[in-house]
This record gives structure tokens, sequence and C-alpha cells, in this order.
């Protein structure tokens, strides 16, 4: 299968590009299963067992890994297979749509096809285009689908990695046929036309994230179709309506998880402690993307050059931004505003996600290390999670809850058997075996209040030879 990212090596905690890790496989915190557990559950066809009103299914799709939970009305009898496979078959529809790396996808045949004619594409190509050209125009060229000639130059495109930086010539030829002018769609009949020789698509930046927002509207549609078609009287659909869709850390969401909770989707840096989180996001009809320049790079003459370019330098870029995290209605809005946020920097991104309301976070990287820095938008999203985190997302009891009643439960059931056996002068029944070692006010052992007491009770040597409440310590 094609792949949008070949690249799967992880920088050391020492490499100076190493500050924000978006995990999704602690992905969902408090949900059915993290990823870890669920590769021990998984099955043979890499469905997963289902947990209370939530199934999880994972696969590898787009040169990375994608992971599905989804509400349904009765786990136990879903078809959790056959839902995997639905999965797994529209994602491979889709990456001979979008790859770059497959090299007869539509995208690629469009890639070699001659400037000047239109090329007609699929409605799913149409969509993805119009939106990458959109926010090309919006960013002032920050995000451009055109950047494929440069993203190859400098070895992280399907043409294979490179050890040393491209010359300066190289760099001024690539720039020559990037710019998101030269491509012009057409709505219908959907069609692509570009202006000269050369001009090349690569849809990286975008596609997880279209791809997530698709898997969940397959999802939406099959519940839909069994309401449609199924016998009146039959009961709800199987599938709950509710679903957190993964991508390669890319994460749309609908409704909620069983109980009404949001889906957590945690943050995390490499550099902490394994498994902390830097923050969580809860997620409700909502996307979230995050881009990051430490993920794929490669190092020369002592300088790091990350997969990032900047198509208007036609170089990788050199600020301080490490990671953006954005939050918005679709993943592919999530996926592209993230992409063009980092390439803009932290100054100038700020602003512009400031200006139109974009739900961002920026990580930036400075002396004292790193510094999170959000938007009003983010900050307001947050504000109104917040009075959530003071109840459990199932609605249940708390930890401390239960660990009082508890308490309290003993505490009574322990003060009637004193009682019991204060009026009625009687030992307890039983060998006592966890009152070792305690005596009362005159120096007597408590276990002499019980019918039999052991010699574990009394602290006298047992089979072992060594005293129990000893033993223990």
């Amino acid at each position: 299968m094609g792949r949008f990212n070949r690249n799967t090596t992880r920088p050391t905690l020492g490499a100076a590009s190493a500050w924000l890790f978006f995990s999704v496989a602690a992905s969902v915190v408090g949900s059915t299963a993290s990823p870890s557990a669920a590769n021990d559950d998984a099955a043979g066809d890499g469905s997963l067992g289902p947990a209370p009103g939530v199934v999880a299914i994972e696969g590898a799709t787009m040169g990375t890994r994608y992971h599905a939970k989804v509400v349904v009305t009765t786990p136990e009898a879903f078809d959790v297979a056959g839902l995997k496979a639905a999965i797994d078959g529209r994602l491979a529809e889709l990456n001979q749509v979008l790859s770059t790396y497959e090299p007869e996808s539509e995208l690629s045949r469009f890639n070699r096809s001659p400037p000047g004619e239109w090329f007609p594409v699929s409605a799913d190509l149409a969509a993805v285009a119009s939106f990458a050209l959109k926010t090309a125009e919006e960013s002032g060229g920050a995000f451009d689908p055109t950047v494929g000639p440069l993203v190859n130059l400098w070895g992280f495109g399907p043409l294979g990695r490179r050890e040393t930086p491209p010359t300066d010539e190289e760099i001024a030829v690539a720039r020559r046929v990037v710019g998101y002018r030269a491509v012009t769609l057409r709505a219908d009949p959907p069609a692509l036309k570009k202006t000269s020789q050369g001009v090349y698509l690569d849809f990286s930046a975008i596609a997880k994230g279209y791809a997530s927002d698709d898997i969940g509207r397959l999802i939406t549609e099959l519940g839909d179709a069994y309401l449609r078609d199924a016998p009146r009287g039959e009961g709800a659909a199987p599938l709950g309506g509710g679903y957190m869709i993964e991508i390669g850390g890319e994460v749309a969401t609908r409704g909620t998880k069983p109980g009404g909770g949001p889906w957590k989707i945690g943050l995390q840096r490499p550099d902490a402690a394994a498994g902390e989180l830097s923050g969580v996001a809860e997620l409700r009809d909502e996307a979230l993307a995050t881009s990051g320049d430490y993920r794929n790079f490669f190092e020369a003459g002592g300088q790091s050059y990350s997969h990032t370019i900047d198509p208007l330098t036609g170089r990788p870029v050199t600020h301080n931004l490490a990671a953006v995290t954005v939050r918005a209605a679709t993943c592919m809005e999530a996926d592209a505003v993230a992409t063009a946020l980092l390439v803009m920097g932290p100054g100038r991104g700020y602003d512009w996600a400031e200006e139109r309301g974009v739900a961002a976070l920026l990580i930036e990287r400075t002396e004292n290390g790193p510094a999170e820095k959000t938007t009003t938008a983010w900050q307001a999203v947050a504000a109104d999670a917040e009075p959530a985190d003071s109840e459990p997302a199932s609605g249940g009891p708390t930890v401390m809850q239960v660990f009082f009643v508890t308490l309290a439960a003993f505490a009574v059931a322990l003060g009637g058997m004193a009682i019991g056996v204060l009026i009625s002068n009687r030992r307890i029944k039983g060998s006592c075996g966890g009152l070792a070692g305690f005596k009362d006010g005159e120096g007597n052992s408590i276990c002499d209040a019980c019918t039999s007491p052991s010699p574990e009770c009394r602290g006298e040597p047992n089979d072992h030879g060594v005293a129990a409440h000893e033993a223990s310590a």
C-alpha cells in the first residue's frame, strides 16, 4: 500500500527537535482500552475485544496506524470484523486516490499529466484539492499543496531520503514550479488543471485528516443504513452514534462515550516521564490535529533539517516553534491549519490564528525549556470543559466516594461486632487471624476474645517456624 510518510524513525530525546509528542497511543484517556492494552488483547484479524458500549479497532494505513473506537448498542453481538473490513476497504480506496507513494494513484497520475489540460478527478480528490487551495489562499501560501517538488528535493517524499541538504541552485529550480495558483479546480464535472510542466501536488499535510473525517462519515452511514433497512420493531441500530477516529495522530470525534463523557485525547511530551501527559483535550463533535518538526528530519553538519518546508523560502523552517495543535470542526481543517501555523512560526502563526478565531496550542522552544501559548479560542474551549473534570465521565461514584463509603461501612460493622461481644460476653467466632499482635489494656491478647484463636493470631510460630505477623513485615 502507498504511504504518505515513509519515515518512522523517532529522534532521541537529546535531539533539538524533540519536544512534543502527540500520543493517541494513549490516545483516549479513560476510554475502553489504551493502544498498549489493545495490542495485548487484539485478535488475529487486528480487531479488539469489545468493552461495554464501545468496540475498538486498529490497523495500518498511509504509512502509519489508525485507531477507531465506536459506541455500539450491543457490543457482545456486534460484528467487529465486519466493521474493520469496511474501514480497511475505505482507507485502501483513499490511499489509491491521495497517495504520492503509490505510482498509479489518482494523484500520481495527475502529477504526471501534461499542463493546460483538464484532468478528471474523483469527488474525494476534488474535495481535498478544494480545501487545500482555499487554505493556501487564506494562509498566504504558508500551506501550499504544490510544495511537493521541494518535499521530494529535501528527501521527505517518495523519492527517498538524503543525507546532505540540496544546493541553492537545486532549491531555486524546484521553487519555479511551486505555487498554488498554478493549479485550477473545476467543480462540475470535477477536474484539475495545471499551468506548467512539473507542478506536483502533495496532500500529505491534509490527507490523514480527510481520511479521519471520512471514516467517521462511513460509520454514520452504516448506522443510518441499518435504521433505514431494518424491519420495524427490530430495535436500535447496532452503531450508537458516537466514535473516535485517529489516523497518525489526527483525530475526529462524534458524540460522546457511553455515559455522556467526552472523548479525552492526551498530549504528551517525549522528554517527560513515560506516560506523563502535558494536557488533555476533551472532544465532542470536534476534531484535533498536531503538526511538529520533531517527527521527521535528518541531520547534517551538526544541523537538523525538518520535514516542514516553507514553500516561500524552499527550505525547512528554522524558527523555534516545535509543535502546533489545532481544534476544529473537521479533522481536515485542523490538519491543514496546524501545518500552516507551524510554517508561519510562533509570532506570525499566533497572530494569524488569533485574528481568525482558531483554537490553537503552540509550543515553542526557549532557553528554559518548552513554553506553551494558547489562543483565545483554545482557552475558551478549555474553560468550557473544566466543569466536566470534577465529575467522572461515566457519571458513577468517584474513587474517594467509594473509599469513604467502604470505610464507614467497615467502622459500623466493627463497632457492631464489638458491642455484641460486650453485651453478650461472648467470644468472637473464628480464628481472628487479623488481630495478630494486638493486646488489651491489661496486656492480654485480643485473640482471647475469639472462640478458637489460631497460633498465627497469637503470634506463635506457625508450621514454618516463623511468627505469622512477623513474616508479613
